[in-house]
């Protein structure tokens, strides 16, 4: 039994192995197209690793994607006050979806849930339309709002999720002890569902830092694009791609990504655990 038991978690870790492998084969063959010389990147010849390591294509970024500091910026600036105010609406309304009873909350949350099964791309035409009458065509805040609404209906979902495991004691009894409707919510209730709100940074940055459509649709200067918009701008005289200046920038464009992702998964890992284990 002991045999079969070990044979089994052998093979179970095999294709766990081989899955994860083949999901993470494209980061490394960006990672080291960008660290090869053009001649080994255009080479007849393929090659895996590097020849002769090159780490031009990185110094090359500043020089052949002029923008590449503003565009980064931008990027910084609109998924940061996109990620921080999707998380605040998302922790309140989903808090008050979970813990109040009142007219329509049914009827709300119905419509928050239909609008998660609809394509995002759908309120492009009618975004572009409003903000061309604002003004708000070519700025960063026209990008944060329709990021933060199209981020919203799911993260209200997953923090609804999160408080509906918190027991409806520990409100009573925060409310026992004197505090209010905002004591009881952010010094209660927001510490317990922590990992749920780093699973809602963590999706809204990712989804955000790497949008294309609204962010090549809304902004037409460097003035407000982003970095996912700023790479397409890497092509040569010929309207070829220089790949590997591009396998760099994309490099580049992806720590941050990681850096919120390697800081939040403790919470994002116990999130998961915790779901399982409820579940």
């Amino acid at each position: 039994m002991s045999i079969k038991k070990n044979a089994g978690s052998i093979a179970v870790f095999i294709l766990l192995f081989v899955i994860s492998f083949i999901f993470i084969i494209p980061f490394i063959w960006t990672m080291l197209t960008s660290l090869k010389p053009d001649e080994e990147i255009y080479s007849s010849v393929l090659t895996f690793l590097p020849v002769n390591p090159y780490l031009g294509h990185y110094t090359g970024i500043f020089t052949k994607l002029g923008n590449f500091f503003k565009y980064f910026t931008n990027s910084v600036v609109v998924s940061f006050w996109s990620v921080l105010f999707n998380v605040l609406f998302a922790a309140t309304l989903g808090y008050s979806f979970s813990k109040f009873q009142y007219w329509g909350r049914d009827l709300f949350l119905g419509f928050v849930l239909l609008i998660i099964t609809l394509p995002y791309v759908i309120y492009l035409i009618p975004i572009y339309i409003m903000q061309s009458r604002f003004d708000l065509i070519d700025t960063r805040l026209g990008l944060i709002l329709p990021y933060i609404a199209t981020n919203l209906p799911m993260s209200v979902f997953i923090m609804r999720g999160q408080f509906n495991g918190v027991p409806n004691e520990m409100m009573e009894a925060a409310r026992i002890d004197g505090a209010g409707q905002w004591q009881t919510f952010s010094r209660v209730m927001l510490p317990i569902v922590k990992p749920g709100i780093a699973t809602v940074i963590i999706m809204t940055f990712i989804s955000v830092w790497g949008e294309f459509t609204y962010a090549r649709t809304l902004c037409t200067t460097a003035k407000s694009q982003t970095l996912a918009v700023g790479i397409t701008f890497l092509r040569d005289e010929a309207a070829s791609w220089q790949y590997g200046t591009l396998t760099a920038t994309i490099i580049l464009s992806l720590i941050p990504v990681l850096a919120i992702f390697l800081s939040m998964q403790k919470y994002f890992i116990k999130g998961i655990m915790a779901g399982a284990v409820k579940g």
